[in-house]
This record gives structure tokens, sequence and C-alpha cells, in this order.
């Protein structure tokens, strides 16, 4: 805290005085934003690229005019700062119009991961972009609506133009690469649809003779909605989809993936087996009703010790999908399929992805039962079991770190994003088998 004979601090900030201040950068987190220094670097290029620095708390005001003039030069640069308009480059903005009864008569057909197509999702597009989207997002944003069944739309308008799911639009919106506008003509006049053999002699309109900007707001309204309403996308799917997407992650809505055959029955048995069974056989895992659980006698090997003390069956995992195993329920239910950043894909043709994820708001769920979390795991992803560790590592176990990280890949995994009033919290669930690995030196089972 200055006194009355110190001398004001120059607004512009000096750079650091001694290597300590590098080594404390972590507990400056905490302190103030320095609004004086943000707002001297507005004047140099790169001015988005800039983090705001640090700087030193103003305390309570005690009558001094040393800090009365901190504190107002402090106001002033805070007052700046938050004034500044933000621009982006023209090469990067589009401009989207909001048409959402454009594909309400698509047909409703469900897709499958097996099944790739252009008629993804038609019925939830409802931004449609003028030109090729532009800019690095356009590479698995926006598609367009052709295909098998499509031929109709052909020759609409605006058939074959770039349209956008909500999530899509709200978030090119909100980043500022996408100028959403509200049409006050027809969608024949924004996009006229060319005929063959027929030059385009369309009237020429005006910006705002077609419509008008909408806010930021306005395109929340639009947008936002509940489940099961066509054309938006609740809060808390679309805070999960915009936090992976400025994460640098790849994020498409998900497809309902092929389900796998199920267990199939017992096969007949023949007539020496039939007879057989009438005859009462003891296993020999199973323990014996009186006496100790290991049997006396000579044992070379900690597999049939540990055998004899499984008394309770544990769980194997299996590719087959178990006829008892009920259909998955909202919201424990994959809705968007994620890929990492490095992987690169085509928007109509995407690889499997690297993570699936199901968003429920915390507000209005509570713990996922075993029965709805087996039928997420079973009905919803597939069957991926951990690599196998090559023989002759440690036994065959690969190391405890490998039997750790075969459980923690788990035979098949999901992500839950559990919403809580906009914070975000990521859970992975996954079907394990903890008694079908080795354990520390060969010994186990």
């Amino acid at each position: 805290m200055p006194f009355d004979d110190e001398d004001l601090v120059p607004p512009s900030g000096l750079g650091p005085i001694s290597g300590e201040q590098g080594a404390d950068e972590d507990a400056l987190a905490d302190e103030t934003q320095d609004f004086r220094l943000f707002n001297s670097l507005f004047d140099k290029k790169g001015v988005s690229g800039k983090t705001l620095r640090r700087g030193e708390k103003d305390f309570e005001s005690h009558g001094t005019r040393a800090q009365e003039g901190a504190l107002e030069a402090s106001r002033a640069a805070m007052h700046e700062v938050l004034s500044y308009t933000r621009t982006h480059r023209a090469k990067d903005c589009n401009r989207g119009w909001y048409f959402p009864d454009k594909w309400a008569d698509a047909p409703r057909e469900e897709e499958r991961e097996i099944e790739k197509g252009a008629r993804l999702f038609a019925r939830e597009r409802v931004v449609v972009v003028e030109g090729d989207l532009k800019g690095p997002l356009g590479q698995n944003t926006g598609r367009v609506v052709t295909g098998p069944g499509f031929e109709a739309y052909k020759q609409t308008p605006g058939a074959l133009k770039t349209w956008l799911l909500p999530e899509e639009a709200l978030y090119l919106v909100e980043r500022g690469s996408l100028d959403l506008w509200w049409p006050a003509r027809g969608i024949e006049d924004i996009f006229p649809a060319k005929k063959d053999g027929e030059s385009e002699t369309s009237e020429e309109f005006e910006d705002y003779q077609l419509g008008v900007p909408l806010s930021l707001q306005a395109a929340y309204s639009l947008l936002i909605g509940k489940d099961g309403d066509r054309g938006k996308v609740t809060i808390e799917k679309y805070q999960v989809y915009a936090n992976l997407r400025r994460t640098g992650y790849k994020v498409m809505r998900a497809t309902l993936m092929p389900l796998p055959l199920s267990v199939p029955a017992k096969p007949p048995q023949s007539l020496w087996q039939w007879l057989f069974s009438f005859f009462p056989t003891i296993s020999q895992n199973q323990p014996s009703p009186y006496g100790p659980l290991i049997k006396p006698g000579l044992y070379r090997s900690y597999n049939s010790i540990f055998a004899q003390l499984a008394l309770i069956p544990r769980h194997e995992p299996t590719p087959q999908l178990k006829t008892s195993t009920l259909l998955p329920e909202e919201p424990f239910n994959i809705h968007y399929h994620i890929w990492k950043s490095s992987t690169a894909f085509s928007k109509t043709k995407p690889p499997p992805p690297d993570f699936r994820i199901a968003v429920v708001d915390a507000r209005n769920s509570s713990v996922p039962t075993l029965e709805q979390m087996t039928a997420l795991l079973e009905r919803c992803t597939p069957w991926d079991p951990p690599e196998q560790p090559k023989e002759g590592q440690n036994g065959g176990a690969g190391g405890p770190g490998q039997l750790y990280r075969r459980l923690k890949h788990a035979w098949r995994n999901a992500i839950v994003a559990v919403v809580d009033g906009g914070l975000i919290s990521y859970v992975r669930f996954g079907e394990m088998a903890f008694g079908g690995g080795r354990g520390r030196g060969g010994r186990g089972g």
C-alpha cells in the first residue's frame, strides 16, 4: 500500500525486476488483472494473441491523492479495454440465414456408423451458409444434404448449400466466425434456383432488404431448446460441444452403431451328453459345503489356490450382446463422437471416433444405475478390448503398469459429461474384468 510520500506507479508498468517473478507466476494468477498494461498493447500487432498479464492489487482506499490517482487510472484503463472493438478477418467471416422449415419434411431415416452418407440429421439443420464455409472450422462443420432420397430437393433453392446444426451455428456465432441473419424474404429470393439451360436473372436486393442481422442473444433464443425440439439443442449439450471445440477436439453428433449379435443359445446335446447329465458332478472350483476353502495338498502355483478362493462369480466381458440388456435411456445415451485434433478425415466418411460422450444434466438426473450403465456400454459402444501384453514380458503380464493401463482402457468405455449449472465434469465409465488379468510376477487368476 503506497504512502503519502510515494510517487505514483507509471501506468504502463515495467518488466520483471528479478528472476523471482518467473518462479512466482502461478501465485500471480490469483491477483487482479493489470488493465493498464493490457491497454498499452492495443497499439501493437497481434492484440488477439496477447494474454492479460497480472498486476498489483489496489487495496481499500485510505484517502491519499496518490492512491486515488492510481485507482482512477485503473478504472480508465479498464473502461478502455472493455470498450475495445473486436474485429475479425474478412476472409474467415461467413454469413448464414435461419430457415428452420427447409428440411422439416425430410425423410426420417436413421443412419448407422457403417452406413456413411450425406443425409445425416437433415431435419435438424436450420442454418444455411452463403458460399463455402471459410476458415479452418469448416473441416468438420456443416454438411451438404444430398444423396438417395433427396433428389426432389436438388432443384430447390439452397439445397446444395452447406447447412449447419444448431450447435454448430451457435458456436460459430459465439466465436465471431458467422454472421447470422433473420430472413425478411423467402429462400427463393436469397438463394434463387438456377434451372438447366437458363441464366440466373433474379432480382437484386440490398442486404437489409433480404433480412436483418441477429445478435448473440437472439441466436441463443432461436437455437437453444429442449430435448425433442426439432432444430434446437439443449444448453447442456451446447456447453459440452463448445467446450470440446474450444479445447481443440473435432465433434460430430453421434449416429447409431450396429448392434452385436446376441449370445447364441447352447448347442444341442448329443445322446451321450444327455445321459451323463443325470449323474451328479462336482466342479473343481466349487467349494465343499464343509472343511477349509483350500484343500490340503502340494501346490506348485498360486493359480489353483486363487481359484479355490474365488467364491463369488466374476464378470467376464463378451462381445456378444446379452438378451437381458435393456435399451439405453436418456440422458445416458451417446450424444457426440469425439476425435483428436490430429485426426484428419472427411465429414462424409469419418473414422471410428476416439471418444464417445453422453451429456447429463446434474440438476435433473442422478447417479446412473447398473442397468443404465450396462445398456450404455453394451448397446452404444463397440467391443474394444485392451491390447494384450506380449508373451515373455514379466511372465506375460506386462508388469503392473500394463495391468492398470488395460483396466483403465476397459473392454468397453464411454465418457459421461456431467453439466452442473455450466460447470462440466467428464467421468469415464468402462466395462472391466478385474479377474481376467494376471497380477504381479505372473501370479493371479
